[in-house]
């Protein structure tokens, strides 16, 4: 599989990212490697189905974890930090759950302990099982006739023709099931069991995960560290700069401090990329 790797300052810990639904790391996180390689090394990948990611029959939640603790051991990386965003938030959890011993921090963000919410949009929700398994049987070429249709008409023109190209890497079938999974996830029973530093960071605004959802991530754990501010869910990227301030303050609470001056001037550059399979 393709992955994504920027060594850091020297003896600085390694930070694994995840990316949200039907985006690709790329697109979720570009413009965050920089100024993330500068106090860590950073690892990311595409998730199942979607841009570059392993090819799946079905996608689920438990692979995608899975993933995360496989290319942590192909690379030698025995501990790291998981930021997940969205989807990728509901990935780093159930990694999170699966190895405690090998997640030595959470950083969550635009996400929640459950996605399914309620009213309108939980029998919106609802629709997204029922719709994948309809695709099945839908010929293959319709899928993904359909799934241009809906990049292009409804993502389109506000997301450019590089992101368009991303997110068009995508198996539509995985990403109808990928819904599915997100319809299904629920980690209120176990989410305070997790031992390790978590802190989250919340897009006020948020209308893809709304307030009421990330609150019920913040209400799950007893000590976690919340970090706010007010965008939408694409402001990962859109207002970078506003993001960033959050993240860089949720990696210092979970064990990954900025470097100093002396020691990120005698680190390679940091804007160096290697990619690798």
């Amino acid at each position: 599989m393709f992955v994504r790797r920027t060594e850091g300052p020297p003896g600085s810990p390694t930070v694994v990212l995840l990316h949200g639904w039907t985006v690709t790391a790329d697109l979720n996180w570009y413009p965050a490697f920089k100024p993330l390689s500068q106090r860590a090394s950073v690892v990311a990948f595409d998730h199942r189905g979607h841009g570059q990611g392993l090819p799946t029959r079905r996608f689920q939640f438990s692979d995608c974890a899975a993933d995360v603790l496989a290319v942590a051991d192909a690379l030698a990386i025995d501990r790291f930090v998981c930021v997940g965003y969205s989807m990728g938030g509901a990935i780093a959890q159930m990694a999170a759950r699966a190895a405690p011993d090998r997640m030595a921090g959470l950083v969550l963000g635009a996400t929640s302990t459950s996605f399914r919410g309620r009213g309108l949009r939980a029998v919106r929700f609802s629709l997204l099982p029922v719709v994948a398994a309809a695709s099945r049987l839908a010929p293959v070429k319709l899928r993904h006739w359909g799934w241009e249709q809906t990049v292009f008409n409804v993502i389109g023109t506000n997301i450019g023709r590089w992101a368009q190209a991303e997110v068009l890497r995508g198996d539509p079938q995985a990403i109808l099931d990928a819904g599915t999974e997100l319809f299904n996830f629920d980690s209120s029973p176990w989410i305070a069991e997790l031992a390790m530093p978590i802190a989250q960071i919340r897009t006020l605004g948020d209308e893809v995960v709304p307030d009421y959802l990330q609150q019920e991530l913040a209400d799950g754990v007893s000590d976690i560290r919340v970090f706010s501010y007010r965008g939408g869910h694409a402001s990962v990227v859109t207002d970078f700069d506003s993001f960033w301030g959050c993240l860089s303050m949720a990696l210092d609470s979970v064990g990954v401090p900025a470097q100093n001056q002396s020691a990120s001037s005698s680190s390679s550059d940091p804007s160096t990329s290697e990619a690798s399979r």
